[in-house]
């Protein structure tokens, strides 16, 4: 009988710990904002290139290498223009498309999406190719990393590294 008075002070004392009031703890708040760097369509044909790259422009000579024609609006005091080139495919029906960026630290991700070419397409050699256009307000002036992914493979794409001029010497 002592070891079942025993168990019963056991299973209360467990019984009186579930109806305490739980203690809530408050989430620092960051003191640093995170700059955001947006990814938005651009609509414009990117030049041909023959090599996998990643390049961004941040004036028109420079968008005028990315660009088949460059937009009379285009806005590269606030956007920068970026563009992943896939290099040479052996057919017709690959493609590219960008979907996010993303800024961590001082590395700059494009994620983007590589089509293949679906059974029976024929063709010479393409250079699959995507533009965007970011938003030059989060992106810290000096010395950026840019890299290229696969969201379907995980892959790697390709990198460079760009010179981000300040915000007062934009054009």
């Amino acid at each position: 009988m002592a070891r079942a008075f025993a168990g019963l002070a056991v299973v209360a004392g467990a019984l009186a710990a579930c109806a305490t009031t739980p203690t809530v703890t408050a989430i620092p708040t960051p003191t640093a904002t995170t700059p955001v760097v947006t990814l938005a369509e651009l609509d414009a044909e990117p030049a041909e290139h023959r090599e996998e790259s990643v390049a961004v422009a941040f004036d028109p000579d420079d968008a005028s290498a990315l660009l088949v024609e460059v937009p009379t609006d285009l806005d590269l005091a606030s956007h920068a223009v970026v563009c992943v080139f896939l290099g040479a495919r052996p057919s017709r029906g690959w493609s590219i498309e960008l979907l996010t960026a993303t800024l961590s630290g001082d590395v700059l991700t494009i994620r983007a999406r590589e089509g293949s070419p679906r059974g029976g397409t024929a063709g010479g050699t393409t250079y699959p190719a995507d533009c965007g256009l970011l938003t030059r307000g989060g992106l810290p002036a000096g010395e950026l990393e840019v890299r290229a992914e696969d969201t379907v493979t995980g892959e790697f794409i390709a990198a460079t590294v760009v010179e981000v001029p300040a915000a007062s010497s934009a054009p």
